[in-house]
């Protein structure tokens, strides 16, 4: 019979040496991990993004006030991220084309863009067989500008305020017209109050804040439910009277119009540039990304070309533009599924 080895050492000290082994291999797990970390981060410092140029989509064509934006955009950006910042112009589909260029390309951080809501959370509904649909389905890197929306009125009219605006319109159902841009934020800001204040105003649609301005001087309607910077210049030469403004606060550049909210009417809406990005995009690179329209917002020559528009330029984070967006294409989208 083979003799059994007993190990005479006693327990305790067994104990101690099992205990010892362990905390040896604990050790060097959390060496190893701590090399692999050193080892990523090493590798991302020689990653550096961007390397080359980047493209920024804007989704309207050139010439226009979307355009000068998105320039004057690419210029600050060069700054921060060292490199040449391309525009592209693809107009169509109510400005979604320019959008489906974007949510649609390689999420590397080489193509982003630059569009306002109305394309992205209304237009989006009426748009037949677009690969993309609610705000999840893209990134939003960042709120650029503020474009508040507002009702004006005939100079001359003996309709003063709002109130009066609203008791007229109800005692003479479909008699005063108003003047708006069809199928945006603008007719959603529009039907959102009249719903609320309980009027029948027989709505007018243009295709934008140029023509529904010259039918509003032309006297075709008695009202103009437009955007601040396309009736500004009329309100400054006497030729319309603000009523209010849909903005969450009143604007600082005119203190003294009062917003809907405060006059009873809770509509807020406003029309936000964006700065948005394919979904998808890695941590690190939408970081550089995000802080680069972070500083463009600042650049003096960005805000010139913005403040020149009457555009109010500030940078809002992404997260809160997204549930904005999603509120708005939540109210707009049709009864029926849409499929998106």
């Amino acid at each position: 019979m083979r003799a059994r080895l007993v190990d005479s050492r006693p327990q305790i000290i067994r104990r101690t040496i099992r205990g010892s082994l362990k905390m040896r291999m604990l050790v060097v797990m959390t060496i190893a991990a701590n090399l692999s970390l050193a080892g990523s981060l090493a590798q991302a410092a020689d990653d550096p993004f961007p390397t080359k140029p980047v493209t920024l989509t804007v989704n309207y064509g050139a010439g226009g006030g979307s355009d000068a934006i998105a320039r004057a955009l690419g210029r600050a950006l060069e700054k921060p991220l060292k490199q040449p910042v391309a525009i592209e112009n693809i107009a169509g589909g109510a400005g979604t084309r320019g959008v489906t260029a974007v949510v649609t390309a390689e999420p590397d951080g080489y193509q982003i863009g630059v569009a306002t809501n109305s394309p992205m959370t209304i237009a989006v509904h009426t748009v037949k067989g677009l690969s993309w649909g609610n705000p999840s389905t893209y990134d939003i890197l960042g709120g650029i500008g503020i474009v508040y929306n507002t009702i004006c009125i005939q100079a001359d009219s003996p309709l003063k305020t709002l109130d009066d605006v609203v008791k007229y319109a109800k005692e003479n159902p479909g008699k005063l017209k108003v003047a708006s841009i069809a199928g945006g934020i603008n007719q959603y800001t529009w039907d959102a109050f009249a719903k609320k204040a309980n009027i029948n105003v027989r709505f007018v649609p243009y295709s934008g804040d140029a023509d529904g301005v010259a039918s509003f001087l032309g006297k075709n309607t008695e009202l103009a439910a437009l955007t601040w910077p396309g009736l500004k210049a009329q309100v400054e030469v006497g030729k319309a009277r603000p009523l209010a403004v849909f903005g969450p606060e009143r604007m600082s550049s005119n203190p003294d119009v009062p917003t809907f909210k405060e006059l009873g009417y809770d509509v807020v809406t406003t029309s936000d540039y964006v700065v948005y990005a394919p979904k998808g995009i890695p941590e690190a690179k939408r970081r550089v990304l995000v802080e680069a329209v972070k500083q463009a917002v600042s650049d003096p020559d960005f805000v010139r070309v913005l403040s020149a528009q009457n555009i109010q330029v500030q940078f809002t984070d992404g997260e809160k533009i997204t549930r904005q967006f999603t509120e708005i294409f939540n109210a707009t989208a049709p009864s029926t599924p849409s499929g998106k």
